[in-house]
């Protein structure tokens, strides 16, 4: 039996993106969805991304980074440093995305997964977001020592690892032969080359399985309509609108930028904003 399925990961709220890259999986045959972290957060709506995987056949689901400083600042509101702009930044956007979210879905991304594992005809595969017990850090780079990425190594019994976080594609090998792949990202690709940054289309992964072997090893590049997504966001309200064009047209973040962050959040009042929804939430 033949089967082929679509890996998507670090759409981060990009909801444009997922769609194109959804309907491309559709086209090319894909039955079922493996999403492995940071599916929202940082770009128009979270909310939509979670609804667009609902209505496909998403078997897996991961607790990437992006989810895991929203569940902490959702749970731990009072511990958010105030004076420090770029975590004013990530929690006004989840108040962005939290005041747009359906009844249950902070439910779902506080019980997300760290880990996952697939077993397609014959083939076991290790799903995470970064590292087996890390959804963040820098150690998986593409260039990255051959040692950190014999960590995907979850069990000797392992063939495939595949894994999210670093939004570039990547195909590789652990020292004892287990395919390693990294889809790339749907919604902020990311490359360490400087000329590769023009290439802004969303990226994904279809393997195609027919018994216990996979027959196409698909890296996807997915065109989709920048001016649509940033038009989506700016509707919807999005705080950092102009932080989210230079993102999409360059993959140049500011999440760090303390300076640009703070000039924009002291005129929008959003410390004020912030500090009364997160006050709001322990009432």
């Amino acid at each position: 039996m033949t089967k082929t399925i679509a890996v998507v990961a670090d759409s981060h709220g990009n909801a444009t993106a997922l769609k194109a890259v959804l309907q491309d999986a559709e086209k090319n045959n894909a039955t079922e969805v493996w999403s492995i972290g940071d599916i929202g957060f940082g770009g128009s709506s979270t909310e939509e991304c979670f609804q667009m995987l609902e209505e496909v056949n998403t078997t897996q689901y991961l607790l990437g980074n992006w989810e895991s400083v929203y569940n902490k600042i959702m749970n731990d509101g009072d511990q958010v440093d105030f004076d420090n702009p770029t975590n004013v930044y990530f929690a006004n956007l989840v108040r962005y995305d939290q005041e747009n979210f359906s009844p249950n879905r902070r439910k779902q991304i506080q019980n997300l997964p760290m880990t996952g594992k697939k077993v397609e005809q014959g083939l076991i595969f290790s799903l995470t977001h970064n590292l087996p017990n890390s959804n963040h850090g820098g150690t998986l780079f593409p260039y990255g020592d051959e040692a950190s990425f014999n960590e995907l190594n979850i069990g000797e019994d392992m063939d495939v690892a595949i894994y999210g976080h670093t939004h570039t594609p990547v195909w590789r090998y652990t020292t004892i032969g287990q395919m390693i792949f990294n889809p790339g990202s749907v919604g902020q690709p990311w490359y360490t080359r400087k000329k590769f940054m023009h290439d802004r289309d969303a990226s994904y992964l279809l393997l195609t399985i027919s018994g216990e072997n996979i027959d196409n090893i698909n890296f996807r590049k997915v065109p989709y309509d920048l001016n649509t997504e940033l038009s989506h966001a700016k509707t919807l309200g999005h705080p950092y609108l102009s932080l989210y064009k230079k993102l999409l047209t360059t993959g140049i973040t500011s999440t760090h930028d303390k300076l640009t962050l703070q000039k924009i959040n002291q005129k929008n009042h959003y410390k004020e904003k912030v500090n009364d929804f997160l006050s709001n939430l322990n009432h």
